[in-house]
């Protein structure tokens, strides 16, 4: 994965060390959902083997892009907004009614293709350069938890 230039993805620590470092240029829900390690271990919480749903993307108005992105996990569905998108890039590949499952996200501060400092989110998928990238002015995380369907139904 391409990992945030300034953090170079070492180790959980050294990112947590990295988002304490641009706390107050990120929106705090966003600081308090990418700094809390559930969000990246293998727990319900955790966005990791969560499989993407749908992904949307909106032409507000010129050079004003706003992107979806809904997650779908064990237990819960992730809805990730990107509020005014500078650039993106994502590299899928469709298997059936959903994605392959996420491996590992970031996100940090970057600049983008016009020179501009952003807030980037990161995510890499289990097959070749599988990847979403996208910088906004804002990233929001919500999550809803799903109820599980019996198997006897």
């Amino acid at each position: 994965m391409k990992f945030n230039k300034t953090y170079e993805g070492e180790s959980f620590e050294k990112y947590a060390e990295y988002l304490q470092s641009i706390k107050n240029r990120i929106p705090e829900k966003l600081f308090g959902f990418v700094s809390n390690p559930e969000r990246h271990d293998l727990g319900e919480q955790s966005l990791h083997d969560t499989r993407i749903k749908k992904i949307e993307y909106v032409h507000i108005s010129k050079n004003n892009y706003e992107i979806t992105l809904l997650l779908l996990g064990e237990n819960r569905e992730f809805k990730i907004q990107f509020f005014n998108v500078s650039q993106f890039y994502i590299n899928q590949i469709h298997f059936g009614d959903l994605y392959k499952d996420l491996i590992t996200y970031e996100v940090g501060i970057e600049k983008d293709c016009f020179e501009n400092e952003k807030t980037v989110f990161r995510a890499q998928f289990p097959f070749e350069n599988g990847i979403i990238e996208v910088f906004s002015e804002n990233i929001e995380i919500t999550e809803n938890l799903v109820l599980k369907k019996s198997k006897w139904k």
